[in-house]
């Protein structure tokens, strides 16, 4: 018998080893194995078992199991697969991106050592005790009070060879040493909320009903929910998965970050107690690594995670909820495999023949166009929960707050007195500004020459709190004085606004106002983020200034006021999936205000509110948009009408890359089935000094994997392996940005 490995190479090749009489019967799809790879022996996993082979030369024999105990379930083998063919990359990049600690060394955490008192210990208590043993009669004293073990790290303010003197104690058998692998929750960095019993509305009941059915059923179904901010999608979705762990199944919720979801994760948490684990990619590799051992020994019933945890280990699997399932952060797009998590989840749910739910309260085309075609089931939540309402909506045309002497406003007089009366209130704001830094741009006053990034194609932002000019692709800074090189001038100009901007002006304006400021230069550190959104809900701040992080996912109580500072931002990219950004991010911001008994007021900042697409984020009408943004899509044959696809051609010769791409175009085209836009350069068309052209090809939506035999037969595989004369080729099946 022959097994077929592959290694986490980006490769597409496999290799054939046979399989020693130890090992006989045991493999299987998905085996974990070490087998013998150029010289040394490496991890890889069983991808095919044959009684035959193919290969001419000499086939070695695996070495063994490199993990026995594995056990991926096989619905997740095969969801690993589709990635790998769907999304045209080695099975050995996807299991690496999916199994990232334990692949190749699974992880021990070190011990750290805990202290209880022995029965004779507490004896000993009970006896005068030796006055010269001052730091024994210490520790066995703090023992005494507590009936849990303790780290004897917590005793080394009582002494300082704690463990020393622990370990003598231990010798006499007055207490016992016990060692416990340190591992750190991160729910710990969330803290807990008590867990609350919400009574359904009968709007919820009946979502809730509905979805129950299937998952008593134990088939694959997805549902799509559709509820305005605020209708309580996340109390439906906590019953649902009450009773899926009642019927023996596990749940998988995946939310956009969580950075930007913690209440959610805690609800999660205060729900179920300890049965839940929290993936993400801002936990340590020893974190990482030991709740994935826990999760192979079924030691969680719930996993509540950001992208990657699509790919949870969970056994016997009954539902998968996708909260706010149009994010583009559930995209992969920077490195290999470009998959998007939300199609990788509906795939899962098929084969592990779960139920699986996405919601929204602005759902993407693509997943409405499903429910239209009848695919899937849409149910809605059109009210708010409880007593709070739908905030009022005010546009403000910020053309007409145009000052001849200071220039364009940046907070309008509207906003600024918004925002005074509900200070005066003691309530709470939040503002959006989806740019970060202080200017976007750095102009000469005499010339107009723009300060522009040296490896990108870029202008360089400038940043207030270091003095420098950051470029937000490649991360390089300079510094911000300098003589313009074309004109030798040291005037230079800001133009634009990000949240260091405003916050200034915030500052200027409303000196007594107490702001957090939340953007990607703030909420680096570890748990950052969540201590700012915790104290803002404590009421030590009175705005929270951000960029989308603080539009989606939180619920305060005392916020009646919200404030987008720019929304046309992102408007007029050259990107069809523009608009639709920008009135997603409208549309969930304003859903922040009001959510409980107090009224709520959204004030929206614009100098286009003549613009129809403008028009329906303010007034919230998402009838209205979904039918612009589908007959736009369908005039122009983009995504839902048609499948597609994006080569991206890059390399550090311009020259070269642009006859890389005409040859790629050129073969492509030789098919009359595909619609070949380009090669043209990238909107953003140099970045790390590499130059970039892409080609955007549309395929029929009635043939998916049109373009995927057209590559395989024309292209060839190897295209994707490695650069050819210094130009990369990245293909993204179903792409969500174009820049």
């Amino acid at each position: 018998m022959f097994a077929r490995v592959t290694f986490p190479l980006a490769r597409f090749s496999s290799f054939d080893y046979s399989i020693p009489e130890f090992l006989a019967g045991q493999l299987r799809k998905g085996s974990c194995v070490r087998a013998p790879f150029k010289d040394k022996y490496r991890v890889g996993f069983v991808t095919a078992i044959s009684p035959t082979s193919n290969f001419g030369g000499k086939i070695k024999a695996l070495n063994g199991f490199h993990d026995q105990n594995l056990h991926l379930p096989s619905e997740l083998w095969q969801t690993l697969e589709w990635i790998s063919q769907y999304y045209l990359c080695p099975l050995g990049q996807v299991l690496k991106c999916a199994l990232p600690q334990s692949f190749l060394d699974p992880y021990h955490p070190p011990d750290e050592y805990w202290v209880q008192l022995t029965e004779a210990g507490r004896q000993r208590l009970q006896e005068p005790l030796d006055p010269r043993s001052t730091a024994q009669n210490s520790i066995m004293s703090a023992l005494r009070d507590s009936a849990a073990p303790q780290s004897i790290r917590y005793f080394k303010d009582i002494c300082r060879s704690s463990h020393a003197v622990c370990k003598a104690l231990a010798e006499k058998g007055w207490v016992e040493i016990i060692a416990k692998p340190r591992i750190r929750d991160p729910f710990d960095l969330m803290g807990t909320q008590p867990a609350t019993s919400i009574t359904l509305n009968s709007q919820q009941q009946a979502v809730y009903q509905e979805i129950q059915k299937a998952i008593i059923g134990q088939s694959y179904q997805p549902f799509l929910v559709r509820g305005v901010t605020g209708s309580g999608k996340t109390e439906v979705y906590l019953q649902l998965a009450a009773a899926a762990i009642n019927q023996g199944k596990s749940v998988l919720v995946l939310v956009p970050e969580i950075a930007l979801t913690p209440q959610v994760a805690r609800r999660f948490r205060s729900t179920f107690g300890d049965e839940v684990a929290l993936w993400h990619s801002r936990l340590t590799n020893a974190e990482r690594g030991w709740i994935w051992q826990q999760l192979k020994k079924e030691r969680y019933k719930v996993v509540v995670g950001a992208r990657s945890a699509v790919f949870a280990p969970l056994t016997n699997l009954g539902l998968i909820v996708v909260d706010e399932e149009q994010e583009t952060t559930y995209k992969q797009e920077q490195t290999p495999p470009r998959y998007h998590a939300r199609d990788v989840a509906v795939v899962r749910a098929r084969e592990a023949g779960a139920v699986i739910l996405l919601t929204s309260a602005t759902p993407a085309l693509e997943s409405y166009y499903q429910t239209v075609r009848g695919r899937w089931p849409l149910l809605e939540l059109t009210r708010r929960y409880g007593k709070s309402r739908i905030p009022e909506v005010r546009v403000v045309n910020m053309k007409a707050e145009y000052n001849p002497d200071t220039g364009p406003a940046l907070l309008s007089s509207v906003l600024l007195a918004e925002m005074t009366k509900c200070l005066e209130r003691c309530e709470q704001i939040i503002l959006l500004q989806n740019r970060r830094g202080f200017a976007p741009v750095l102009q000469c006053h005499d010339c107009g020459y723009i300060r522009n990034c040296p490896h990108c194609a870029v202008a360089l932002t400038y940043h207030r709190t270091d003095g420098q000019l950051h470029c937000h692709y490649c991360e390089a800074q300079e510094p911000e004085q300098g003589i313009c090189p074309q004109c030798a001038s040291t005037e230079w100009d800001l133009r634009g606004a990000g949240t260091q901007r405003v916050a200034q002006a915030l500052a200027d304006q409303l000196p007594d106002a107490r702001v957090i400021r939340m953007d990607l230069d703030t909420v680096r550190g570890r748990g950052s983020h969540l201590k700012m959104l915790d104290a803002f809900e404590r009421g030590d701040a009175d705005i929270l200034l951000g960029t989308q992080m603080v539009a989606k996912g939180l619920d305060f109580d005392q916020v009646t006021l919200v404030g987008v500072i720019n929304a046309d931002a992102g408007l007029f990219l050259p990107d069809f999936r523009a608009a639709e950004r920008v009135f997603h991010l409208i549309y969930q911001v304003t859903g922040r205000a009001g959510r409980r008994e107090k009224p709520g007021l959204a004030v929206i900042q614009t100098y286009n509110s003549d613009d129809p697409l403008i028009q329906a984020a303010t007034r919230l009408d998402l009838s209205q948009f979904t039918n612009i943004a589908l007959a736009q899509r369908h005039e122009l044959n983009y995504p839902p009408f048609s499948r597609l696809v994006r080569i991206l051609i890059s390399g550090i010769k311009l020259e070269t890359v642009q006859v890389a791409a005409t040859r790629l175009a050129r073969q492509l085209r030789q098919t009359e089935d595909l619609q070949i836009l380009g090669p043209s350069p990238a909107p953003v068309e140099r970045i790390r000094d590499r130059w970039r052209f892409h080609l955007i090809i549309k395929c029929p939506r009635e043939k998916p994997l049109l373009f995927h035999r057209i590559w395989h037969r024309k292209i060839g595989l190897q295209w994707l392996e490695r650069p050819h004369g210094g130009v990369r080729i990245q293909v993204d099946i179903d792409p969500v940005g174009m820049l």
